[in-house]
């Protein structure tokens, strides 16, 4: 039976956990872990499996033997956070959380009949429990997810050698869980400190051209039922369909979307696809669409992300259309449909290929055609032909490849930007329901969901009529509510103008905290730690903060929320009010920063908002 203590744990913070366990607690129905005596005196546990006994502790000195498992950690230090891979009866945890007084623990045992053990014959309360971040038997929920996010300077895994010979499956899934949660928050970090402002920018000053521009999701919703888009990328194997593109398009046989940069190679080849997306917000997103500004394009309709890069849009020469993206939390706050029905939003992904997938969806074309999209290389190849930006791989990007099946069953080589866009896509499938996906890519990653087939069998046997409308986009410019934006604005203003307030009392917060630690006055300081927190609150709650300021600043912000906890458990009281003075005003300097620099960009987009309301009705395309 589980120890009193140790239930009560469970049942106040892990009930999912005790959940779980409660079957084991008839014996029948449990794998047989037994406890037996040492010869020293000391418990040994041990397990059945396929009709062998197997001892995850020495038989004869158990305690030596943790004093050699926690021997061969040698930079373990105050500062270390430790996941316990297996717990067998603790004697390493034990030894390790009594030997650093100070780290904080987390651990994952992935075979319930020993956990359940080990909390029938050790007490958490005499392991710390205070330092206890969580329990786990899987990877699902998030509390693993926050015990990394919230010390993911310094985390160390300690296995129970003994644990992992004997079930090496288990620990092999742990480890690739655990090595796709971390490279997950690493690529999501990257992304979002590299974008967290251009974002917001990009969606600020783009909101003229939502405005004078249709949303394609409103007004061509489910229209396509019946029919199918090509979905061009600009991977290697582009190269070889083009004639089969060719013809798709004098003939009429499916709507041809290109995706990033594959919009060159079909010009290059002239042809003129049916719509070129974008959602890109980086500055050198211009570059993909410079070749039809310089030759003045006018044929090719541009379907834009309402965060893509603002210089993407300026002197396009064709029709332009609007998607409002997940990252887009402006157009979220000014925009409300006339009609009142919710603004549907494409979600943010690795690549466009993957947001367009979502548009094609909602569009409502029953079959979608991947072509190019190879999310891998063909020899040193990366990218089709006509991309004059295009360069060919390095020996240092091949011998940094990763190996995945392709279509035909063989093996090509890929790396972990190409990776991760092929898991989204799958995901994507998976979730979209009634959605049929081929993949024609020669040599091409092989994608979950789909099926492969050559697009030249496709056309023969199935695009057999012209369905496409040269007019398809034909319509009128989306009519947003005006009273409520109008309303927005002002409320919007106010925000403004109590942000300013509210930073003000932020700063003078912080430096009446740095006078009380200096004067060692450490009862003062703990009173205005509330009157700090309150103030943080106020930020979190203000509109100008929580649509343009803290999405900017997304990365930060999460690091200093995951950091409080921390700040909040600093023993010493001089170091707990520099560090947090330290952390806190260098969060408000960057946000004092952006207000600043926003300030322009806001009027401007305020003055676009306002010309909109006060413009006469709505005008055909």
């Amino acid at each position: 039976m589980i120890l009193i203590d140790n239930l009560n744990i469970l049942k106040s913070s892990y009930s999912d956990i005790w959940n779980k366990l409660k079957q084991f607690e008839d014996k029948e129905n449990r794998i047989i872990t037994e406890i037996e005596e040492t010869r020293n005196g000391d418990k040994t546990l041990c397990v059945t499996k396929d009709g062998k006994k197997i001892y995850l502790h020495s038989r004869y000195n158990p305690i030596r033997e943790a004093e050699t498992i926690v021997d061969s950690f040698e930079d373990i230090d105050e500062d270390t956070n430790i996941i316990f891979y297996g717990t067998g009866l603790g004697y390493h945890l034990q030894m390790i959380l009594e030997k650093y007084k100070k780290i904080k623990y987390y651990i994952y045992e992935p075979i319930p009949e020993l956990l359940y053990a080990f909390l029938s014959n050790v007490n958490l309360k005499n392991l710390n429990a205070n330092r206890l971040m969580g329990i786990n038997i899987n990877f699902t929920g998030n509390s693993i997810d926050k015990f990394i996010d919230r010390n993911r300077e310094k985390i160390k895994i300690i296995e129970l050698p003994s644990h992992k010979q004997c079930f090496p499956d288990e620990n092999n899934e742990f480890n690739d869980s655990l090595l796709n949660i971390i490279k997950g928050k690493r690529s999501s970090l990257h992304t979002d400190y590299a974008f967290q402002k251009r974002w917001i920018i990009n969606s600020m000053k783009n909101l003229k051209e939502v405005l004078s521009t249709p949303n394609i999701i409103l007004e061509k919703k489910d229209e396509f039922k019946g029919k199918t888009a090509v979905l061009a990328a600009a991977g290697p194997s582009l190269n070889d369909e083009i004639e089969n593109l060719r013809y798709i398009k004098d003939n009429g046989l499916a709507y041809i979307f290109s995706v990033g940069s594959a919009i060159n190679t079909l010009i290059h080849n002239d042809i003129y696809p049916d719509a070129a997306c974008t959602y890109d917000p980086t500055v050198k997103n211009q570059i993909v669409f410079e070749k039809v500004k310089e030759k003045g394009i006018k044929d090719i309709p541009m379907i834009f992300g309402s965060s893509v890069g603002y210089e993407t849009l300026e002197n396009y020469p064709g029709n332009k259309y609007h998607m409002i993206t997940s990252q887009d939390t402006v157009a979220g706050y000014f925009l409300k449909n006339e009609s009142s029905e919710a603004i549907s939003i494409v979600q943010d992904a690795p690549s466009i290929a993957v947001v367009t997938l979502q548009l094609l969806y909602t569009l409502g074309f029953s079959n979608i055609l991947l072509v190019g999209q190879n999310l891998g290389y063909r020899g040193k190849e990366r990218y089709s032909e006509g991309i004059s930006y295009s360069k060919e791989l390095t020996d240092k990007e091949i011998s940094n490849g990763l190996w995945v099946k392709d279509v035909y069953g063989n093996e090509i080589l890929t790396n972990e930007g190409f990776n991760s866009m092929r898991h989204q896509m799958e995901n994507y499938i998976k979730i979209l329901p009634n959605i049929n996906v081929i993949n024609t890519t020669k040599g091409g990653a092989q994608i979950e969901g789909t099926e492969f087939k050559e697009l030249k069998g496709i056309i023969k046997t199935t695009l057999d009529e012209k369905i496409v409308d040269k007019n398809w986009l034909n319509g009128n410019k989306t009519s947003y509510d005006k009273e409520y934006m109008e309303s927005q604005v002002k409320n919007m203003d106010k925000s403004y103008e109590n942000a300013l307030k509210i930073n003000k009392e932020y700063k003078s917060i912080l430096s009446k905290i740095e006078k009380a630690i200096n004067n060692r006055n450490y009862t003062q300081a703990e009173k205005f730690y509330i009157k700090l927190d309150k103030e943080l609150r106020r930020i979190e709650n203000n509109e100008f903060y929580k649509k343009f300021i803290l999405p900017m600043n997304r990365v930060q912000y999460k690091v200093l929320a995951d950091n409080i906890d921390t700040l909040n458990a600093e023993k010493n009281p001089y170091g707990k009010g520099r560090r947090i003075v330290g952390n806190f005003r260098g969060f408000m300097n960057i946000c004092t920063e952006d207000i600043e620099m926003l300030e322009p960009i806001y009027n401007e987009m305020k003055e676009e908002i306002l010309n909109y309301t006060k413009s006469s009705s709505v005008r055909g395309e």
